[in-house]
């Protein structure tokens, strides 16, 4: 038999003996098996969202716990903060110069009234201005006070001149003072005090109500002592 019949017979047979494949078995077979994935992915999906839920919980319970914390680290970095504000006011505390050039005579007279001593009176007198004079009375008469302060830039002229034989305290400020001379006008005094900072104070008192009337009084209102104590007073700062 030639080889093509013999092809063609074994072809026939193979035919003959084949079977169609069963179609409701692989139908029912393909369910099952998608069921079985389904089953799968939900099992899956459970413990996803239980993981899930659990880290949740976890988070719930660990936030606090980590605000408190970041609360923690805030006050801490906080403290340096508070310590060097602390130290900026201690800072500005210091004391610093309160004004430069002259002080305004209204000022000066302010600070003079509230350092001299209780029991006395004062007032401006008429047509003063600005020239820092003050009326002074303790009940024996009027005495002429004048005050002047200024700030100096340089001190090298006033230094050899006025406080030429000063007396000089620890801080170096130096202080000269001046009475008249026996049988002149025994109200007149005068204090100079001049700061390392170049804070220049100069205070007078007349025995009379003006600087060219004669004396009125037989002692002057304030010692010089007393003087002294008004012209160093850290007020004038």
């Amino acid at each position: 038999m030639p080889i093509e019949e013999d092809f063609t017979e074994a072809l026939r047979t193979t035919l003959l003996t084949f079977e169609p494949p069963n179609t409701p078995s692989l139908v029912q077979a393909g369910v099952r098996n998608g069921r079985r994935r389904r089953r799968r992915r939900a099992t899956v999906v459970g413990v996803s969202g239980a993981a899930v839920l659990a880290l949740v919980g976890l988070g719930a319970a660990a936030v606090p716990g980590l605000l408190s914390v970041g609360r923690t680290t805030h006050h801490t970095i906080a403290g340096p903060a508070a310590s060097a504000t602390t130290g900026a006011a201690t800072a500005s505390a210091t004391p610093k110069p309160t004004f430069t050039g002259s002080l305004p005579a209204d000022r000066a007279l302010a600070i003079l009234t509230a350092l001299l001593p209780t029991g006395l009176t004062h007032s401006i007198p008429p047509g003063s201005g600005r020239s820092g004079q003050l009326w002074v009375d303790d009940g024996h008469g009027k005495s002429l006070f004048e005050v002047h302060v200024s700030r100096q830039t340089s001190t090298t002229a006033i230094r050899s001149h006025v406080f030429a034989s000063a007396t000089t305290l620890a801080d170096g400020t130096l202080i000269q003072s001046r009475q008249a001379p026996p049988g002149t006008d025994p109200g007149h005094e005068t204090v100079n005090v001049l700061h390392p900072d170049g804070l220049y104070i100069t205070i007078m008192q007349w025995g009379a109500p003006s600087r060219n009337a004669p004396s009125t009084r037989s002692t002057p209102v304030l010692t010089l002592a007393q003087l002294r104590t008004i012209a160093t007073s850290s007020q004038w700062q």
